[in-house]
């Protein structure tokens, strides 16, 4: 690791989560930069979706990311389970694509799940759309050094569940939850508690505060950074 970072004038690193390895050997040239977000795009207004994969009275759950081994998709089918056996009237559309998918799509037939694969999203208004229209949406991969599509749950007004494992209870902080371990049931059920105004209103202030503005200046700032050292 240290290896790694010394070749180089900075590291840039999106959260402390990240950085910690990095902290932890003593590298002393890491800088902190939060990615942002299109909140223009990625918006409490994107529209809606939802009578499409939910009915009413149901709660409806949106997994988004690549279905491969180091994502965990299958914590969220898990979830989903644990939830309709507590009596939750909850379905779940899972947005990606992946190696997995396939396994992900017999095991939820096999327990007679509800769940929709949507597949991948080429259009970054309907990812939008269906992260609006959903209730909770669920990141649980524990490597998450940042997690931008949670991020952009939370700007459409979606508060998210994460695990407690990565970065991400470092992005969303109060306006999801986070869990650790396989199952994320506790955390939906928690921000469910919560009034949907409220927790709506949570979501987007908390995505507010990581504006690609603020991103681009610090990139900016991480980059002059290096030009002055390189100019001395």
């Amino acid at each position: 690791m240290i290896l790694t970072g010394t070749p180089y004038h900075r590291v840039i690193c999106t959260t402390g989560w990240a950085a910690a390895e990095f902290e932890r050997i003593g590298a002393g040239n890491v800088v902190r930069v939060p990615l942002g977000v299109d909140l223009d795009t990625f918006s409490p207004r994107a529209g809606t979706i939802r009578s499409r994969y939910a009915g009413e009275g149901e709660i409806l759950l949106v997994h988004c990311g690549r279905l491969s081994a180091e994502k965990k998709p299958q914590r969220s089918l898990t979830t989903l389970a644990t939830l309709r056996a507590a009596g939750l009237p909850a379905r779940l559309v899972v947005a990606g694509e992946g190696p997995l998918r396939s396994r992900l799509d017999r095991r939820a037939a096999r327990a007679g799940l509800p769940v929709t694969f949507a597949g991948f999203l080429p259009g970054r208004a309907d990812l939008a759309a269906l992260l609006a229209s959903a209730d909770v949406a669920i990141a649980p991969g524990p490597a998450e050094t940042f997690g931008l599509a949670a991020l952009e749950a939370l700007a459409c007004g979606t508060p998210v569940v994460v695990s407690a494992e990565s970065a991400l209870p470092e992005v969303v902080g109060e306006a999801g939850a986070s869990v650790p371990g396989e199952d994320l049931a506790a955390g939906v059920r928690a921000v469910l508690a919560r009034p949907e105004p409220a927790r709506r209103a949570a979501a987007r202030a908390r995505a507010e505060q990581y504006d690609w503005g603020t991103a681009t200046r610090g990139f900016l700032a991480a980059h002059g950074t290096v030009e002055r050292r390189r100019a001395a």
